[in-house]
């Protein structure tokens, strides 16, 4: 007989980086259904700040992968310059190589989030209390992650595989103006298609590893 929290133990132990696809593209419904279970995160006070920008125009997919083209050319010519090691050549290659393939993904969404001033840090530097800092650009990635999570569980429930990718931003000088998405902040891309391979199980830490009493 299946235990309460069965089926979330089976999802997330399920969920795997998948960077192979079918052709297939998943149904528009899935997408936004993956997007409504994101949007169940917390966040500030409710600001809600997270986005997801699905990217389907051709043209700014050739601008998005000849500006990582033309930044791995110039990396490569860095090395070189530096007279890097043949170790750092092929570390800028298998990042190019570990980014490239969300073109052939079935979708490509980018995701980051929009300016809020609705964390408690925010407030208080906005009144001069405290000094403005980082806090609240990390409180937006700390929301952004969880987002992500029940997006990717979300897939995986359905179906889908998922990866999420950071890599790609190596090559991105400036990935907002690139897309045209002056006002969010782009933090990762994600793929997300059918599955044409099961990626192996890598072993996680156990929880006697992660978890501490003081």
């Amino acid at each position: 007989m299946n235990q309460p929290g069965d089926f979330l133990d089976e999802i997330t132990s399920g969920r795997r980086s998948v960077r192979k696809y079918r052709a297939e593209v998943p149904p528009r419904g899935a997408i936004e259904a993956m997007i409504e279970c994101a949007a169940k995160a917390p966040s500030p006070s409710n600001s809600q700040p997270v986005r997801f920008v699905r990217i389907v125009s051709p043209p700014l997919l050739e601008a998005l992968h000849g500006e990582m083209l033309r930044a791995r050319r110039e990396l490569l010519q860095r090395v070189e310059a530096e007279g890097g090691s043949k170790k750092t050549r092929n570390l800028v290659n298998a990042c190019f190589r570990c980014s490239e393939f969300m073109f052939r993904a079935p979708v490509l969404i980018a995701a980051g989030t929009v300016p809020v001033h609705a964390g408690f840090s925010s407030r208080l530097a906005e009144a001069k209390i405290l000094r403005a800092d980082r806090r609240g650009e990390r409180d937006l990635d700390i929301t952004l992650g969880l987002a992500l999570k029940g997006f990717l569980l979300k897939g995986r429930a359905l179906g889908l595989g998922t990866c999420i990718l950071t890599a790609p931003l190596l090559f991105l000088s400036d990935v907002r103006k690139t897309l045209g998405l002056e006002d969010i902040r782009i933090s990762c891309f994600v793929t997300v298609g059918f599955p044409d391979d099961t990626p192996p199980f890598i072993e996680r830490k156990s929880a006697a590893e992660l978890y501490r009493e003081i």
